[in-house]
């Protein structure tokens, strides 16, 4: 596993910098994109394993990161996020549920229960069966948050 020092960002004049760290706080805007192969999102600092590249994105340790960090390590910088994000991030979860009559319903309220977001959902074009599998594009405010929504 890569820690922090194997990644970081890679620098431009318009990030804010703070001791040759790029803190991520949500408000980046088109200075530092959020990499959807692996849709990072804030994590406690004790656990910080993250990269991001100007070209294509802020990234966990993903197969893409690492493609881009083999590729051209001595343009990356350390990142962090910062302690209050100011807007919640996008990520993805499956969940394969027992099909049954309002269970599209019942993953919502679930969702909706621990004031979380459903930005997307696409449930396949498989037939009906005893199970469905959702996948759901959530916003969340950091990993315990989507942590609240698994347990739910």
């Amino acid at each position: 596993m890569l820690s922090r020092q194997h990644f970081g960002a890679y620098a431009s004049d318009d990030l804010a910098l703070t001791n040759g760290l790029v803190t991520i706080d949500g408000s980046e805007g088109a200075s530092i994109q959020l990499a959807p192969c692996c849709r990072p999102i804030p994590v406690m600092p004790s656990s910080v394993t993250w990269a991001a590249a100007k070209a294509d994105g802020a990234h966990r340790e993903c197969s893409v990161g690492k493609r881009l960090y083999d590729r051209d390590s001595e343009r990356w910088l350390p990142v962090e996020w910062a302690e209050q994000p100011v807007r919640p991030f996008e990520t993805a979860i499956t969940v394969l549920v027992q099909n049954g009559k309002g269970v599209l319903a019942r993953v919502a309220a679930a969702v909706s229960a621990t004031e979380a977001d459903i930005n997307h959902l696409d449930m396949g074009t498989e037939p009906a069966s005893d199970s469905a599998e959702f996948r759901l594009l959530l916003a969340v405010r950091d990993r315990q948050h989507l942590a609240d929504v698994c347990a739910r």
